[in-house]
């Protein structure tokens, strides 16, 4: 099983919010890269997470 980020966004759609977690090894924004990145089917959803 692969380990991801646990970064989650509620990203609007035509049918409602959808929640999208991060696709990204968890210590990406340790590591130096902010951008939490997934899909939503084909759409690329991309945040960072304002501290």
């Amino acid at each position: 099983m692969e380990i991801t980020c646990t970064a989650v966004k509620l990203t609007p759609t035509a049918t409602g919010d959808v929640p999208v977690r991060c696709s990204k090894h968890p210590d990406h924004v340790a590591a130096g890269d902010p951008v939490h990145e997934s899909r939503v089917g084909v759409f690329p959803v991309r945040w960072t997470t304002q501290e």
